[in-house]
C-alpha cells in the first residue's frame, strides 16, 4: 500500500466525518499549499465552512504541511503525498493516479483546486477531468521546463487543446482562476465598452495595458522553485497571464462586429528585459554599494553564480496589431508587463517570495473606441500589504492598497452622457461586501470560488481561454526570438481560437443546392446576426408570387447557404416560418440549430 494512503487511513472512522456544519455536500481537495494557497484558498475554506477533505503535497513537505494544517484548525483534513521525483511530470503516473482516485472516492471529493507550481497544473487538471471531478486551477493553464524553446511553447498550446477536448467529454467543469473576471471594476468597464461597440457598430481601436508588480527578485533569488525563472518562464507566465486574459476579453467585444470590422488576423512584435539585462543596469558592485550596511550573501562573491542565460524574462513588452481579412488595421495593442520596476524592497536578504518582499502593484489600462469613448483605469499602490490601514476610504485613494479609479471620457454630442466621469472601485461594492476583506482582488477570487463551488460559475471556463492561449504562445515565441537574436513578428492565430465548435464543410452538406438557380428573385427580407463567432443571416425572396425563406451561416469566405430553406405559396405561412427561424437564431445555440438542420435533412 502507498505510504500516503496508509497515512490517510490511519483513522478510518474520521473519513466520513464532516468538518463543518454547512456546505456538507461539498468536499474539496487542495493540490499544493504554498504562500498563495495559504493566503487565499485556506482562508476562504475556513471562512465559509467548506470541508477541506484532502490536501495533496510533496513528500518533502509532509511534516511541515501536517503541522500547518493542525495549526490552522483543519484537524480532519487528510494528506496525500507524492514523491518529489515526479513533481514535474506531464502526467500523473498510473500508480499515483489510481491511488489518488481511491482516496478521492473514499472522501467523496467533489471539487479539486490546483494551486501547485505551474509545471504540475496539467497533470492534476487532466486527472480531475478524466475522473469527472470539478476542477479550478490557478493560472497559467500549463508550462514546461525550457520555456524559451519552440518545442515547449508549442507544447503548452497543444496541452491546452488536449485539456479542452478532455473537458468536452467530462462531467466535471474546468475553470481557470483569473480573478479579474469577477472584479466589479473590470465588469463595469467591459459592459460599458460592449454597450457602445454594439450600439454604434464601432470597434475598440486601441488598447494599452501596463502592469508592474514591483517584484524585485535579486540575482540570489532566481533559482527558487516558487515562480522560478530558471526554467525559462517569467512575467508572461506569472501575473502576466491575467492581462492576456483581460486583453482577450476586450478583443472578444470586437468579435461581434461583422464585415470589414471583423478581426480575423493578429500579429505581435515582442521584446523583453531579462535577468542578464538587469545585471547590466544594476550590477554586482551596485548591490554591494547600495546595501553596504547589510550582510551581503556569499552568492555575490562568485561571478560564476550569474549564469542566467535563457532564464525567464523579468519584463515583457508586446506591440500587437489585429486586422480584418484585407489586412486593414482594426485594433492596435500595447502590452507592457513588468516584474522589474518600482519596488519598496530596501533589503538584500529575502523575506519571502510572495507579498512581503517589497512587492507593490501599479496597473494602468487605456482603451479607445474610435472617436466616441476613452476609458482609463488607474490603480497605483505605494506600500505593501503589511502596511494596510483600517480606514478603507484612505486605502482607496491614490497610493493606497485598494486604489482603482475608472476615468470615462465621452463624445457626448454623439453618444450622450457626461463628458467626464470618475467611477471609484469602492462605489461598485456595498458596505456589506467590503466587510473583513483582504482586498478587492481577493474579494474577486472569493466570488469566483463561491460560484465555482456552487456550480453557477459562468466565466473563466477552459473553453473561453482559446484566444488567450493563442496570444500567449505567440508572445512566448517572441521571447524565444529575443534570445535567438532573431526578433521578428509572430502571427496570432484567430481562426483556431474561435471556430472549433462547428465545421462549415459539414454544414454545406445540408445546404439546398438550388439556392443560386436562374429563378428571378426579389429580396424582401434580410436580417443579420452575430452568433458564436459566425455570421448568421435570414433571407427571404419573392419569386413570382411565391415566397422563399432560408438561413445562411458563414465564417470569412466560407458559407453554408440555404439551410432550412422553405418555399411557400401563402405569405401567412411564410411569416409564421420567419418567426420560427428568428426564434431559433435568437434562442438556440448553433450546435442545437445544426442538430435541427441534420434532422430535417
Amino acid at each position: 500500500m502507498n505510504k500516503a494512503i496508509g497515512y490517510i487511513l490511519d483513522n478510518k472512522e474520521d473519513i466520513n466525518k464532516k468538518m463543518f456544519k454547512n456546505n456538507d455536500t461539498i468536499s474539496v481537495a487542495l493540490i499544493g499549499i504554498g504562500p498563495h494557497a495559504k493566503r487565499i484558498y485556506l482562508n476562504y475554506l475556513k471562512k465559509h465552512h467548506i470541508n477541506l477533505a484532502l490536501v495533496v503535497e510533496l513528500n518533502s513537505k509532509k511534516d511541515v504541511t501536517k503541522k500547518y494544517l493542525t495549526e490552522m484548525g483543519f484537524n480532519h483534513t487528510k494528506l496525500f503525498t507524492i514523491d518529489d521525483s515526479i513533481k514535474d511530470n506531464l502526467h500523473l503516473p498510473s500508480k499515483e493516479s489510481n491511488d489518488l482516485l481511491v482516496v478521492c472516492n473514499l472522501l467523496e471529493i467533489t471539487h479539486i483546486i490546483v494551486a501547485t507550481e505551474p509545471k504540475a497544473h496539467y497533470m492534476y487538471i487532466e486527472f480531475a477531468l478524466k475522473n469527472n471531478i470539478h476542477v479550478l486551477s490557478d493560472k497559467p493553464i500549463s508550462v514546461n521546463k525550457n520555456m524559451t524553446s519552440i518545442k515547449s511553447i508549442n507544447d503548452i498550446k497543444n496541452q491546452y487543446y488536449e485539456l479542452l477536448e478532455l473537458s468536452k467529454n467530462s462531467s466535471g467543469m474546468c475553470k481557470i482562476m483569473c480573478q479579474r473576471q469577477y472584479h466589479k471594476g473590470y465588469e463595469y468597464v467591459k459592459k460599458l465598452l460592449n454597450d457602445v461597440v454594439k450600439k454604434y457598430n464601432i470597434p475598440i481601436t486601441y488598447i494599452d495595458i501596463y502592469h508592474c508588480d514591483g517584484n524585485w527578485e535579486m540575482p540570489h533569488d532566481l533559482n527558487k522553485e516558487n515562480h522560478p525563472y530558471k526554467y525559462g518562464y517569467g512575467k508572461l507566465f506569472h501575473s502576466g497571464y491575467h492581462f492576456i486574459d483581460l486583453l482577450s476579453d476586450f478583443l472578444k467585444i470586437n468579435m461581434q462586429l461583422g464585415g470589414t470590422k471583423k478581426i480575423t488576423k493578429g500579429e505581435v512584435y515582442s521584446n523583453c528585459f531579462t535577468p542578464l539585462d538587469e545585471l547590466n543596469v544594476f550590477n554586482i558592485e551596485d548591490y554591494k554599494t547600495i546595501f553596504k550596511n547589510q550582510i551581503i550573501p556569499e552568492f555575490y562573491n562568485d561571478k560564476r553564480n550569474f549564469e542566467f542565460k535563457k532564464y525567464g524574462e523579468k519584463n515583457y513588452y508586446g506591440l500587437m496589431k489585429f486586422t480584418n481579412d484585407y489586412n486593414e488595421t482594426i485594433t492596435n495593442v500595447n502590452l507592457n508587463l513588468l516584474h522589474y520596476g518600482f519596488s519598496r524592497r530596501g533589503w538584500i536578504q529575502s523575506k519571502d517570495y510572495y507579498k512581503n518582499n517589497g512587492r507593490i502593484r501599479h496597473e494602468r489600462i487605456n482603451i479607445q473606441v474610435g472617436t466616441l469613448l476613452n476609458i482609463q483605469i488607474h490603480s497605483y499602490q505605494s506600500k505593501e500589504i503589511k502596511d494596510r490601514l483600517d480606514d478603507m476610504a484612505l486605502e482607496e485613494q491614490t497610493g493606497g492598497l485598494e486604489h482603482f479609479d475608472i476615468d470615462i471620457y465621452r463624445n457626448v454630442d454623439v453618444i450622450g452622457g457626461k463628458p467626464f466621469e470618475r467611477v471609484t472601485l469602492g462605489s461598485l461594492y456595498t458596505d456589506k461586501e467590503k466587510e473583513n476583506i483582504l482586498g478587492y482582488n481577493e474579494l474577486s477570487r472569493e466570488v469566483y470560488l463561491s460560484k465555482f463551488l456552487k456550480g453557477n460559475c459562468k466565466k473563466g471556463d477552459i473553453k473561453d481561454q482559446a484566444l488567450g492561449i493563442e496570444i500567449l504562445s505567440s508572445c512566448a515565441l517572441g521571447i524565444h526570438n529575443h534570445y535567438a537574436n532573431s526578433e521578428h513578428k509572430e502571427k496570432i492565430n484567430i481562426n483556431d481560437a474561435f471556430n472549433k465548435n462547428i465545421n462549415i464543410d459539414d454544414l454545406k452538406s445540408y445546404s439546398n443546392k438550388n439556392n443560386y438557380d436562374d429563378k428571378i428573385k426579389k429580396l424582401i427580407f434580410d436580417k443579420n446576426y452575430q452568433k458564436e463567432g459566425y455570421d448568421v443571416e435570414l433571407i427571404g425572396f419573392d419569386i413570382n408570387n411565391k415566397w422563399e425563406l432560408s438561413l445562411n451561416i458563414s465564417i470569412y469566405d466560407e458559407i453554408a447557404p440555404s439551410l432550412l430553406r422553405r418555399e411557400f405559396s401563402n405569405k401567412l405561412f411564410y411569416n409564421i416560418y420567419k418567426k420560427y427561424l428568428e426564434y431559433l437564431v435568437k434562442n438556440r445555440t448553433l450546435e442545437k440549430i445544426v442538430k435541427i438542420i441534420k434532422k430535417k435533412n
